[in-house]
């Protein structure tokens, strides 16, 4: 009895675990982007993505996907490092840059149309959804091609070079290619005219549900792994074999991946091996940055073009 009351507690927190968190932070977001009298509301977002953090940092400890992936592979300083610079210090240094680079083209659409393209008159949360179909659009090729194009497979290699899945491994990607992701995430936004209370909430949503994509916790989506692109999805992304990593490749939606054939879920296999098929691949921040324009030390065109990746 006491066996299955605990798979019972056990099983209703994972279908709940992600939409309770996802609520909570957008709906505080929500509340703050309301009350709020700051000229840079979207910086309130910084701790609902830090409480955020801890939670499911917590909960892969009380509830993990695989008890092994909570040991550590030397691995936490790495992706800390990543964290700070890819994911905190680029973004605030090329969100000017695109202000600046698109503002012409922002004032002259609003010129054409009025005094920008956004809907801002309808509901906060249509708005959020409207954003988060239109980057990931662009999000999805620049992915898929990051697995296509074998100059962005060497940089995005990087974001699968972890041997386990844990949130903080969300962070690990090459400066450059961050870069080339933040386009899509940022441009439309500035060019339409987005206001600062949706973008608040679209920044939560991205960073929360990026942790969450990334964690080592026991979820179950349900019917809502047709529309989120969860962890569920998500693992069979960083798997070694390229008939299962070249799929889900949706930043938070799996609507794309629906629409072009890319979309993967065996519902009865488990995730084996993750990771790449170079064991020499380097582990330190510098040589990850390094990586890339070094042939010798990492082979991507060896990894992507080997047999073995298609084997079962």
């Amino acid at each position: 009895m006491k066996t299955l009351k605990t798979n019972f507690l056990k099983e209703f927190a994972a279908r709940l675990v992600f939409p309770v968190v996802m609520g909570l932070g957008l709906g505080v977001g929500f509340f703050l982007s309301r009350s709020s009298e700051s000229e840079n509301i979207i910086a309130l977002g910084s701790p609902i993505v830090l409480a955020a953090l801890v939670i499911i940092g917590i909960l892969e400890r009380l509830m993990p996907y695989k008890s092994e992936w909570n040991k550590s592979h030397n691995d936490v300083g790495n992706d800390t490092i990543h964290l700070f610079i890819t994911q905190i210090l680029i973004g605030r240094i090329m969100q000017p840059f695109w202000i600046f680079v698109f503002a012409g083209l922002t004032s002259y659409l609003a010129s054409q149309y009025g005094s920008d393209i956004w809907p801002h008159e309808i509901n906060l949360f249509l708005q959020l959804f409207l954003a988060l179909l239109i980057a990931e659009f662009g999000r999805y090729w620049v992915h898929r091609w990051a697995h296509e194009i074998p100059w962005l497979w060497r940089l995005h290699a990087i974001h699968h070079s972890p041997k386990r899945l844990y949130f903080l491994n969300a962070a690990r990607f090459h400066p450059i290619e961050k870069i080339i992701f933040l386009i899509p995430e940022t441009v439309p936004f500035i060019i339409l005219g987005a206001n600062a209370e949706c973008l608040l909430l679209y920044a939560i949503f991205n960073s929360i549900h990026g942790l969450f994509q990334h964690s080592n916790i026991y979820i179950k989506m349900g019917w809502l792994n047709y529309i989120f692109s969860l962890t569920e999805l998500h693992r069979w992304h960083h798997s070694k074999k390229v008939g299962e990593s070249n799929s889900n490749y949706g930043n938070n939606l799996i609507v794309w991946d629906l629409i072009f054939g890319t979309f993967y879920w065996p519902k009865k296999k488990l995730v084996k091996e993750i990771g790449l098929l170079n064991p020499e691949y380097p582990e330190g921040y510098l040589s990850q940055l390094k990586a890339p324009f070094l042939g010798d030390i990492d082979k991507p065109d060896d990894y992507y073009n080997s047999p073995e990746r298609y084997a079962d």
